[in-house]
């Protein structure tokens, strides 16, 4: 039985903007483009260019002339499309002005041997007049498209789905009534991909429901879209909703009511009254959302709460480009978060000894064109469709674990799903725009595309720090040992993706490693000269560089991307900087001025000029030096009644011990060990006297003394507080004061408590004030503290814990790694 795909419904198809296109309309070009075709049934022809009406009648007009439509990416380069239209070789190709120079380079490649159609020099008649009123297929068997895969493991494959593979689609949404003529639905997914392909293009002309087109791809166009047409469906893929649903929570949980509205709809499960609650949401969205579906990947299956709280029918659907799309979806009433839903009908699903999904049925592809190994490959002897995903059945529920070739196993044996990971991380910042989690050396490592001007809003210097302690930290306290992230790699740009937004898992290591593919070969061999005006600064900024971090930079170098440079870094630099250009740059002014090309900008912006060159050992002492101005804290009063409080609970709850205090000489040293708890400052105090604790100093982190309260308390408790954001430079200053004065400043160089017991990387800060000043450093080992009061405990339990003071470590001649390493030896000896 035919398929009767187009004729006039007697209404509008298609909204595009501020044109309304009727179905009759879309007869009447369909009618035209034939006229530009010289093909016969099974003849292959392509169409590329973006969602826009045209693409609809280009695609129609193929099929109207019996061919086999080939809808490719507006975004491919001239490479990828050569690939494409190499292996599919259509007769003609639809493109548009956007496209039509990509186009005609690559069938410049392949000889000219395709007739390029560009539908923005085809102008309809006025008088036109059509041939034809309506137009069915011939057989269902036909094969109606060829859709390339994404090519998230490689080359693209052109995927034969036929007419029956559609039309089984088309009967399950029909079936479950999901969509009706009464709705309107909005495409805004490109059309090749095969998802938005039937769902926003074919399912809808064939069933009668109105098309609304998105010009453009952005949020406030998506709002304004909805807004202005009475859209009742919108299909997204998951960084869609991830995106509205994060732009909605964040204005949810800046009100108090609003949270405690939200926590009330949760628990009320009538929809309507959910809906009325969040009636400013709805209106928000056009107020006649009806349905919200998610495909194209695995979601994170609280994000589909959250609209579901909110008073929206949101459901998650499973298929495969191979299966035209659909293999199961939720049905809207008795949908479940966790599952993908419900197997359509005549479609088979069943779960493989090793967990993989195995289909079979009508809406299976016919297989791959032009492959015939591929195709031999994706289907067992029994025919039995090999989906390369990973799930469970529960009864009816189809459930998905993770996609077998991006799962990651461990040398453990242990198996993670990185898309759980990522979401579980994404959903709780706003500071990073894309993450991708991989295994890298054993270890699992997440590649970080930070959101740029938040980080700066944030007034953030340290972007790798502020990422690692406020997001991927916050992320691992709760984690399982073998789901925790081990380290991570920032980048300047987004990641490698689809269109529609799966990240191309094959490119991650090359990423990591710097070598990355994606570049055109002129990009590479492009070098930016430095202007004449720039030249002296730059030459002098290299040869700063050069000589201290052995690195070789370009304009475009990110002081922390490219160069690595941390707090310290950036504290040396700027005060090599205004030592040589004799200007007064502070740490602020490197929130936003992160290049060196912005960074010279900003030099000659504060009319420096070149003075005499500072040597560039001499950075940090001339910090040091200059520290006459700096305040220190008044007192240790509040240190020394918290000692007085807490020392029954030391010697009777934990029974503390010390040891090796014989080691601390009198005078100027920095005391420095490990991190373990919130107990630490208070065990060390209890080794010592109150007359001594006038003379030692605390360098603590900003972070935990926000409040007024907090900050008069370290005022009265030997404390100077750190923020590498801010006051840096102003930290080393008075802790270089505090040493002149012959007393101890006592240092946690991990700068934050240990999550697993374990040492961590020692910052050199302590290191540099020792060799600077000729002072002792003095080694301690804290033990138990971690095992009593870990880092996700709110209360400590019964442990002993003890403090041993190793013998001093001398400056001398020295380098400042050489006293890092040799302080965290001695530490982790008498440690572990």
């Amino acid at each position: 039985m035919s398929i009767k795909y187009l004729y006039d419904r007697k209404k509008i198809a298609v909204t595009y903007g501020e044109q309304k296109i009727s179905y009759a309309d879309v007869i009447k070009y369909v009618n035209y483009y034939i006229e530009f075709l010289d093909i016969t049934k099974g003849d292959r022809s392509a169409l590329m260019m973006e969602n826009r009406p045209e693409s609809i009648f280009s695609f129609f007009s193929i099929w109207a002339k019996k061919g086999i439509a080939i809808s490719l990416d507006a975004g491919y380069t001239v490479d990828q499309l050569t690939y494409v239209l190499g292996d599919s070789t259509p007769k003609y190709l639809f493109v548009s002005n956007k496209t039509k120079k990509v186009a005609e380079e690559a069938n410049s490649k392949l000889n000219n041997i395709i007739k390029i159609i560009n539908v923005d020099e085809l102008v309809l008649p006025t008088d036109y007049k059509i041939k034809k009123e309506e137009f069915e297929n011939d057989s269902n068997d036909d094969v109606a498209v060829i859709v390339y895969t994404s090519g998230t493991t490689g080359n693209p494959k052109g995927v034969m789905i036929t007419y029956e593979n559609i039309k089984t689609n088309m009967e399950g949404v029909r079936a479950a009534d999901l969509v009706n003529e009464t709705d309107v639905i909005l495409a805004m997914l490109p059309y090749h991909h095969i998802m938005p392909l039937c769902f926003t293009l074919i399912l809808p002309m064939y069933m009668g429901v109105p098309i609304v087109l998105l010009t453009e791809i952005s949020s406030a166009n998506l709002l304004k879209t909805l807004q202005e047409n009475r859209v009742t469906v919108i299909l997204g893929v998951p960084r869609v909703w991830e995106m509205l649903d994060k732009a909605v929570m964040i204005k949810i949980n800046e009100s108090s009511l609003a949270r405690f509205m939200f926590k009330m709809a949760s628990k009320i499960k009538f929809m309507p009254i959910r809906k009325m609650l969040f009636s400013k949401v709805h209106k928000q969205f056009g107020g006649n959302i009806r349905l919200m579906v998610s495909g194209g990947a695995k979601i994170d299956k609280d994000i589909l709460e959250d609209f579901r709280t909110m008073g929206f029918r949101a459901i998650q659907g499973y298929g495969m480009t191979e299966t035209a799309p659909i293999i199961a979806f939720n049905i809207p009433g008795r949908e479940r978060s966790d599952s993908v839903g419900e197997v359509i009908p005549n479609v088979e699903v069943k779960i493989a000894e090793d967990g993989e999904i195995l289909v079979k049925g009508k809406n299976v592809m016919k297989g791959y064109y032009n492959n015939e190994q591929a195709t031999k490959e994706a289907f067992d002897k029994d025919g039995w469709f090999h989906t390369g995903d990973l799930g469970r059945l529960e009864g009816k529920y189809l459930i998905i674990i993770g996609r077998k070739k991006e799962m990651i196993v461990l040398p453990n044996g242990k198996n993670i799903d990185p898309n759980d990971i990522e979401a579980e991380i994404i959903k709780n910042t706003d500071l990073i725009k894309e993450i991708a989690v991989t295994e890298y050396k054993e270890q699992l490592l997440a590649i970080i595309y930070p959101d740029f001007e938040q980080l700066a809003a944030r007034k953030i210097v340290n972007i790798k720090d502020a990422i690692k302690w406020e997001v991927i930290d916050k992320y691992n306290v709760t984690a399982p040992n073998y789901k925790k992230i081990h380290d991570i790699k920032i980048v300047k740009k987004e990641l490698p993706k689809t269109r529609i937004g799966k990240i191309r898992r094959f490119m991650l290591k090359d990423l990591i490693e710097n070598k990355d593919e994606n570049i055109d070969e002129n990009e590479k061999k492009k070098i930016v000269e430095v202007p004449v005006g720039i030249k002296d600064k730059f030459d002098v900024i290299n040869k700063y560089i050069d000589e201290r971090y052995h690195k070789a930079i370009d304009l475009d170098s990110h002081i922390e991307l490219d160069l690595g440079f941390d707090s310290l870094d950036i504290v040396e630099f700027m005060n090599f900087l205004n030592s040589t250009f004799g200007i007064n740059l502070v740490e602020q002014d490197f929130v936003e001025n992160k290049t060196i090309s912005a960074i010279i900008k900003l030099v000659e912006e504060k009319a420096g000029k070149l003075v005499e060159k500072v040597d560039k050992n001499e950075n940090l002492k001339k910090i040091i030096e200059s520290d006459s101005d700096v305040k220190l804290p008044k007192d240790a009063k509040y240190g020394k009644v918290l000692k007085f409080v807490l020392s029954p609970m030391f010697r009777f709850y934990f029974k503390y011990k010390y040891s090796g205090k014989n080691n601390l000489e009198a005078g100027a040293g920095i005391i420095v060990g490990n991190h373990q708890s919130y107990l630490d400052a208070f065990m060390l105090n209890n080794a010592f006297t109150y007359k001594e604790m006038s003379d030692n100093y605390f360098i603590a982190t900003a972070l935990h003394f926000k409040s007024k309260t907090m900050k008069y308390l370290s005022s009265h408790g030997n404390i100077i507080l750190v923020d590498a954001n801010r006051n840096l430079k102003n930290t080393l200053q008075a802790a270089s004061k505090v040493l002149k004065m012959g007393k101890k400043l006592i240092i946690f160089p991990e700068g934050a408590r240990t999550r697993d017991g374990q040492l961590q990387e020692f910052k050199k800060t302590f290191a540099i004030l020792a060799k600077d000043l000729n002072v002792p450093i003095y080694p301690f080992v804290l033990k138990g503290a971690y095992e009593a009061f870990p880092y996700d405990k709110k209360f400590p339990k019964r442990n002993n814990i003890s403090v041993q003071f190793l013998e001093k470590i001398m400056p001398n001649d020295k380098t400042v790694e050489e006293l890092v390493e040799e302080t965290k030896n001695n530490i982790a000896k008498n440690y572990y």
